[in-house]
């Protein structure tokens, strides 16, 4: 089958791939200072502290959900939808008008609608371009925060910080906008070394809603004639 990467996860993003070694900190100006060196990378500590209150405020709202568009301008030319998120920890699923993805934590299940085909990965075999918890969950060992400016997006005051990858990858940068009164994530841009660019702009967010195990896999019996492609 053509994989899930053809219509929208072209970009596989190697985020466990992200590797930052030793632990020692040392000042990077005298006390007081808001930056710092962690292994000879200077570390913007205010940024460090916003995505800090980010993660922390989705756990304090797990298990929540939203609704989310998305643009895509790659070398395939330029694609939008829609879609909803819902997360529960490690568990989460994906719903747009053409694909999904669930995730019941160890196993990955990206269906197709145009194919009508389902691709099952193990999680660390997988692509979780759009498991937005683990992007700002791995960014502490993973990216490099810098805070660039405060600023109004769809009416509400952001936080807009740029998580530069510590290790080459695909992935040039990521830039997170999350509310400076509740710390949630408002949109989140990735741009790559070939200039593709990956837009999501959230809306409608619940927290603390009522989550089951049965959301967060694939039910083969809402697709009739589905094909199963198991790559485990």
């Amino acid at each position: 089958m053509k994989r899930i990467t053809v219509i929208l996860l072209g970009l596989i993003i190697p985020f466990v791939g992200f590797t930052q070694t030793g632990s020692q900190k040392s000042k990077a100006n005298s006390a007081g200072s808001d930056t710092e060196i962690r292994n000879g990378v200077v570390i913007d500590k205010t940024a460090q502290k916003i995505v800090d209150n980010v993660a922390a405020q989705m756990k304090k709202d797990t298990p929540f959900s939203f609704s989310f568009t998305f643009n895509i301008q790659d070398e395939d030319g330029k694609q939008q939808g829609k879609g909803t998120f819902v997360s529960n920890n490690a568990q989460y699923s994906i719903v747009t008008d053409m694909f999904s993805q669930f995730s019941n934590g160890t196993t990955i299940w990206n269906y197709i609608k145009k194919t009508n085909e389902v691709e099952i990965t193990d999680v660390e075999d997988g692509n979780t371009m759009f498991n937005f918890v683990k992007i700002i969950n791995t960014s502490v060992k993973n990216f490099r925060p810098k805070l660039i400016r405060q600023e109004k997006f769809n009416n509400v005051n952001c936080n807009i910080i740029d998580l530069t990858p510590l290790k080459q990858g695909n992935i040039s940068k990521i830039r997170i906008y999350s509310s400076t009164s509740n710390n949630r994530l408002q949109k989140i841009e990735m741009h790559t070394y070939s200039g593709s660019k990956y837009i999501y702009t959230f809306t409608n967010y619940k927290p603390n809603i009522t989550a089951a195990a049965k959301d967060f896999t694939f039910d083969k019996t809402k697709y009739p004639n589905v094909k199963i492609v198991d790559l485990r």
